[in-house]
C-alpha cells in the first residue's frame, strides 16, 4: 500500500494536475488496459486460476463503469457517471510466451477472442506486444510450440482488415506491421505497433502528412525507453539466438552490442521524433507493469511528454503480489477545452467485481 501511495503523490507532482470545472460539452471516454497474458495462472481471490478468469473479472469492473460516478478531483467529468466508453484499447501480450509449457497462442487468441468480444460493446482497439510477435518469429529460448503466430495474426487481421486474411501460417512480421489512426471529436489517436520505430515512424509522417493542427494521442506496447534486447541484432548475422539474446521485435538495429547495456542511441531517435512532431501530446504503454504517470523528458531533456503506464491484471509488477492493486486506466477527454484525465482504476481492493478510485492526472492536449 506504501507504494500506491507513492504513485499516487508521484502522479500529482509530475504533471501539475490542472483544475477542471464541470461537464461542459462533449466528453470523450475510453478505457486503458494492456498485457493480459492469456495462458498464465495467478493466485487470486483466494484460489490458483487462469488468465482467462482474472480477464472476465476486469472485464465485468468495465460493465460497472457504466452506472459509476468518478470520483470528485476537479478532473475531466468529475462526479458524473462514466456511462459507456467510447473505445476500449489493449496494447497487447495478449497471449503469454510459449515456454515452460505455457498454452499455445492459438488457444490464447481463442480464449482471448470469447471472452472480450462478448463483454465488449465498444470498439476495441489493439496492437500486439513482445510475447505476441515473439511467437510468431522465435525466442532466443526453447519455445513449445517453436512459432505460433496465431495472436500476432489475429490482431493484425483485425485492426488492419487486409484484402487476405492472415493464417498462423501465412504471417510474416516484415510486412505485417500492425499501425492505424483515426480521427475522432477532433483528436487523432495513433497506434503505433511495438514501439515508434523507424519503420512507424516513417509510416507516420506519410499517415499525418503536414498535418500538425489536430492533436495526437499515442498507443504503443513498450515505453519511451524500448528495452535494449527487443531491438534488432546488431551482431553477426543479426540473428535471434541464445548468445546475444536481441529479440528482433524493432526494426531499429540496437545501436549497443549487449543487451545488459542502455541503448541510448535508439531512445535519441524517438526523442527527436516527439521533438519534432509537436502534435503528439501523450503517449500510453504497457510492457513494464503498473500504473504510472510520468513525464518523458528524453534523453537529452529537449522533451516534455506526459506518459500513462499501465498495470497488467497478471503480470504487474505490485499487483501480481498483492491483488488489491489491480488496475486498470479510465480517460476522460474535454474536446472542445483540450483537457485529458487518466484515472487510475482499482477493481480488486474488495476481493470481487467493485472500483476504488487510484490516482489520477490532467493535462492540457
Amino acid at each position: 500500500m506504501r507504494k500506491l501511495i507513492l504513485l499516487l503523490f508521484t502522479g500529482i507532482l509530475l504533471f501539475s494536475c490542472t483544475a477542471v470545472g464541470a461537464d461542459e460539452g462533449r466528453i470523450l471516454r475510453f478505457i486503458y488496459c494492456s498485457d493480459v497474458h492469456y495462458g498464465l495462472e495467478r493466485e487470486f481471490r483466494g484460489k490458483e486460476v487462469g488468465s482467462d478468469e482474472v480477464s472476465r473479472a476486469m472485464l465485468a469492473t468495465f460493465k460497472l463503469l457504466s452506472e459509476t460516478r468518478l470520483p470528485e478531483d476537479s478532473g475531466v467529468g468529475a462526479g458524473i457517471k462514466f456511462g459507456s466508453p467510447d473505445f476500449v484499447v489493449c496494447t497487447g501480450d495478449i497471449a503469454n510466451r510459449m515456454e515452460e509449457g505455457v498454452q499455445s497462442a492459438t488457444t490464447s487468441w481463442s480464449q482471448f477472442c470469447s471472452d472480450w468480444d462478448s463483454s465488449i460493446s465498444s470498439p476495441l482497439y489493439l496492437v500486439p506486444g513482445n510475447h505476441d510477435i515473439s511467437n510468431a518469429i522465435g525466442y532466443s529460448k526453447v519455445l513449445s510450440p517453436e512459432k505460433d503466430a496465431s495472436s500476432a495474426a489475429g490482431i493484425f487481421n483485425r485492426m488492419m482488415r487486409p484484402a487476405v486474411e492472415r493464417t498462423a501460417e501465412t504471417f510474416n512480421y516484415q510486412t505485417d506491421k500492425v499501425h492505424y489512426s483515426f480521427v475522432k471529436d477532433g483528436v487523432r489517436f495513433v497506434f503505433m505497433g511495438m514501439w515508434p520505430d523507424a519503420y512507424m515512424r516513417q509510416w507516420f509522417d506519410q499517415e499525418i502528412g503536414t498535418d500538425t493542427i489536430i492533436p495526437v494521442i499515442l498507443f504503443t506496447h513498450d515505453p519511451p525507453i524500448a528495452d535494449t534486447k527487443h531491438f534488432t541484432n546488431p551482431n553477426g548475422k543479426h540473428t535471434i539466438n541464445s548468445v546475444d539474446k536481441f529479440q528482433n521485435l524493432l526494426a531499429d538495429t540496437c545501436l549497443v552490442t549487449d543487451v545488459k547495456k542502455k541503448a541510448t542511441k535508439n531512445w535519441e531517435k524517438l526523442e527527436q521524433f516527439i521533438h519534432s512532431h509537436s502534435m503528439i501530446k501523450a503517449y500510453f504503454h504497457g510492457d513494464k507493469n503498473y500504473n504510472e504517470f510520468y513525464t518523458w523528458n528524453g534523453v537529452n531533456g529537449t522533451i516534455d511528454l506526459p506518459v500513462f503506464r499501465v498495470d497488467s491484471p497478471m503480470k504487474g509488477e505490485y499487483s501480481s503480489a498483492d491483488e488489491r492493486l489491480l488496475s486498470f486506466i479510465v480517460v476522460t477527454m474535454d474536446v472542445n477545452q483540450r483537457l485529458l484525465t487518466a484515472r487510475e482504476c482499482l477493481w480488486n481492493t474488495e476481493n470481487k467485481t467493485s472500483i476504488q478510485w487510484g490516482s489520477s492526472c490532467t493535462i492540457t492536449f
